[in-house]
């Protein structure tokens, strides 16, 4: 008696799930009253219930490569897609021929019954507009995104132009002498120096570095 309790129990937790999901999404076909009809909606969902792949073009995007990919997936029960751009594409990222191919994919999903969504980059952390951004906006990573802290016990040579702050250690504390350096060579001490970092240059962001977003363009 008491598993076939725990077994309805888990049964009815389980519908009242499905239902509590279908009203926080677009509202299911008709009025479902019956179990059988949530049985017949959960055995052949509509698409905005299916799964939905991250779709990674990561190739020459052609209309007949969509047209067979997007078959290959309503055949399975897929009830949608999001177009993910990858390292190896071949077609221009966000050029004219990118946004038509892109058009072309969502008409087709109209055509076949399924959503079709944009992921939002090409590769990821999102900024770099897979390297449309660093190519145009050289700023936007060469200006340095880091600092990187050392000590020295002498300034016997001066450091490059990354140098951003040098501090001396007095007994009172810290002087900063970034703009004297130079009346300090050849002197004793404890200096700390903060030198501008860059991240280094990647495949993953089109060749170029990734950049800094808090930089105004």
């Amino acid at each position: 008696m008491t598993r076939t309790y725990q077994i309805l129990k888990g049964v009815i937790i389980l519908i009242s799930s499905l239902l509590a999901f279908a009203c926080s999404q677009k509202p299911l076909p008709g009025n479902i009253v019956t179990i059988e009809e949530v049985r017949t909606l959960f055995a052949d969902p509509p698409s905005e219930y299916r799964s939905a792949p991250l779709w990674d073009w990561n190739e020459q995007i052609t209309e007949e490569g969509i047209d067979f990919q997007m078959k290959e997936f309503k055949k399975v029960g897929i009830g949608g897609v999001f177009v993910h751009p990858r390292p190896g594409l071949l077609t221009e990222y966000l050029s004219d021929d990118w946004f038509r191919l892109f058009d072309y994919t969502v008409q087709k999903g109209k055509e076949l019954d399924m959503k079709v969504w944009i992921y939002d980059e090409n590769s990821y952390p999102s900024g770099f507009a897979g390297g449309h951004v660093p190519a145009e906006m050289p700023d936007s990573y060469k200006h340095g995104t880091g600092l990187r802290v050392y000590t020295l016990d002498a300034v016997d040579v001066l450091p490059s132009d990354d140098l951003e702050v040098v501090l001396k250690k007095t007994e009172n504390g810290f002087v900063d002498i970034t703009n004297s350096i130079e009346n300090e060579k050849g002197n004793k001490g404890t200096y700390y120096f903060f030198e501008k970092t860059y991240p280094e240059k990647s495949p993953w962001y089109g060749g170029f570095s990734y950049v800094d977003l808090l930089y105004k363009g």
